[in-house]
């Protein structure tokens, strides 16, 4: 109801100013000017025609009032919807990570199984794994759409982040017989960066040169050095990517020719998420490759905290 009168007192108002405004302007005109008494007839089309222009004007200013407030009730709502989606798919990803787990564990152990109960737990395993691949993405879709501000990037060596994702994905590279390589200056430069973002946006690089490379290959990371950046290089010696799949590579839910050597899902969100995270951290990133089976190179660019505050 208050909504609606303060609409009602803005109309009346700006109908008012209007033709009040009108009829001073024609008052100037006519009598000021022109030097004719004043007479009610000259002011009456006038003020006419200021009242409904200041209609049109109110019911404009009236209306995006109305959106504004309407923008502002849907943002609210878009953000607990995130939070609670945030929240449940958060809580799912434990009883996951545990069943998956817990296969891990029983395949492990070298007990003798029978075919058809191995072949279950195979199908287990790799069905949980795809489920918590499935949940990180849309964890990260959620922390990705909250957005990082500039507040929250801070200045430091960010060699220790990237020892430890590399550490993660020690196991999974063994699996297949993927060696790693690392090459990372321990005294690297000081950048502006997020932990977490950094962390995932290294963590799919590696995953991935895992998942597109075939057994017995290697997996380099190692950081480069420039006047004013510091590149951090993932090369892998797998399937390779055709001149479309590096125009699409960043390209939400584009899937690209290669496939998994060893089965896993692809998604097609996470190098797009990859490059919003970059771009985010105020970052650069770009692949190359020579061809299908050649390979491919992704450097992550990130400006150097010197150029930040000088700039």
């Amino acid at each position: 109801m208050l909504h609606i009168k303060n609409n009602l007192l803005l109309y009346f108002l700006i109908c008012s100013i209007s033709g009040f405004a009108v009829a001073v302007f024609a008052f100037v005109q006519y009598h000021l000017i022109l030097g004719d008494p004043f007479q009610i007839h000259n002011y009456v089309i006038p003020v006419l025609v200021g009242s409904i222009f200041g209609s049109l004007l109110s019911r404009n200013v009236i209306l995006r009032r109305e959106l504004k407030i309407e923008r502002d009730l849907i943002i609210e709502k878009n953000k607990r919807i995130r939070s609670f989606t945030g929240t449940i798919v958060h809580d799912l990803k434990n009883p996951v990570s545990a069943i998956h787990g817990l296969v891990g564990i029983i395949l492990e152990k070298g007990k003798p199984i029978d075919e058809e109960t191995l072949e279950f737990l195979n199908l287990i395993q790799q069905s949980s794994n795809d489920i918590l691949e499935n949940i990180t993405l849309i964890l990260d879709k959620t922390r990705l759409e909250s957005g990082i501000t500039a507040d929250q990037l801070e200045e430091g060596n960010p060699y220790f982040t990237i020892q430890s994702v590399i550490d993660k994905h020690i196991l999974s590279a063994l699996e297949k017989s993927i060696s790693i390589k690392r090459s990372i200056d321990k005294n690297l430069p000081r950048v502006k960066y997020d932990k977490n973002a950094l962390d995932h946006i290294i963590s799919n690089l590696i995953s991935n040169a895992i998942k597109f490379s075939p057994p017995s290959t290697q997996v380099r990371i190692y950081n480069e050095l420039l006047s004013d950046r510091l590149k951090i290089i993932v090369q892998d010696q797998g399937l390779g990517m055709t001149q479309e799949d590096i125009d699409n590579a960043f390209t939400e839910f584009k899937t690209l020719s290669a496939r998994p050597t060893g089965h896993e899902s692809s998604s097609g969100l996470g190098l797009s998420i990859v490059k919003q995270l970059v771009d985010q951290i105020g970052g650069d990133i770009s692949v190359k490759s020579d061809g299908k089976n050649k390979g491919s190179t992704f450097e992550v660019t990130l400006v150097l905290a010197s150029q930040t505050s000088e700039n």
